[in-house]
This record gives structure tokens, sequence and C-alpha cells, in this order.
């Protein structure tokens, strides 16, 4: 049975030019035990968007957790999926405050627990000329001990 749970809005706007930027942050996710992730995700005008969650595993390096499916030019996403543990192995792109690195396959998400915190990565592709508007709820669900 589920103790208690909580969403997280997190909603950002892709950036308006081709470039991998930092778009947004959530934290407060500890408490949880597993996380169901709702995701409207709009691309922006002109060329491809990739969207990424990271989680945090030091001070400034990042981790990819979630590579959603890249978005066309001007396309949408709606998805909805539950991360609870992993099993294998997966790797995944290392980054910093200053480099996000991505590099998590599109579509993947490598499951497992994201720690406190986690942050949106987007990757603009070349020809984008305007940003998307979008969101992704983070349900954190905590067991019944």
């Amino acid at each position: 049975q589920v103790k208690a749970k909580k969403t997280f809005a997190v909603s950002f706007t892709s950036p308006a030019a081709a470039s991998t930027v930092v778009s947004a942050t959530c934290a407060g996710l500890s408490r949880f035990d597993w996380f169901q992730i709702d995701a409207n995700l709009v691309g922006g005008t002109g060329g491809t968007l990739d969207i990424y969650l990271q989680k945090k595993i030091a001070s400034d390096v990042w981790a990819d957790w979630v590579h959603f499916a890249q978005i066309s030019a001007a396309g949408t996403l709606k998805v909805s999926a539950t991360v609870q543990s992993s099993n294998g192995f997966t790797t995944v792109g290392i980054g910093t405050d200053a480099s996000p690195g991505v590099a998590l396959a599109a579509g993947s998400v490598v499951g497992g627990h994201p720690g406190d915190t986690v942050r949106v990565v987007c990757v603009a592709g070349v020809g984008t000329s305007v940003g998307g508007a979008s969101v992704i709820y983070i349900t954190g669900f905590e067991d019944k001990t």
C-alpha cells in the first residue's frame, strides 16, 4: 500500500536556438520510494528537441536518468512511465554544472532512485528558432512500512 504521494510540476521552455541548456530543477525527491513521470513535451520551431532528466550525484556532477524520445520540429510528445528499481547496467552521460554531458539513448530510462534532486536538460537541434513550453509531472510515492 502507498503511504503518501506528492506531485512536483516542473515547467520550462526549451531553447530558442540550437544549444544545450539546463532548463529547470526539482528537489525534494529523496523521501519517496518510486516515481510516476507524466510529461507533456512541446518541440521548438525549426529543429529537433531532446529532453533529459538528470539526477544529482555530487555537488556539481549529474548523470542521465531519463531521456525522452526525440521530438520533431514543432512536434509534441505525451508520455507516462513508472520508474522503480533497475536491473542491469546502463551507460549514461555524466555532466557538470558547466557541461551537462548527455548520452543516454532516446526513449530510455536508467531506473533506480534519482536521489533528492533532478534537473531538466534540453538539447535543441540546428534550425531551432522558437522554444516550446513543456511540463513534466514527477509523482513520488512512499510505500507503507
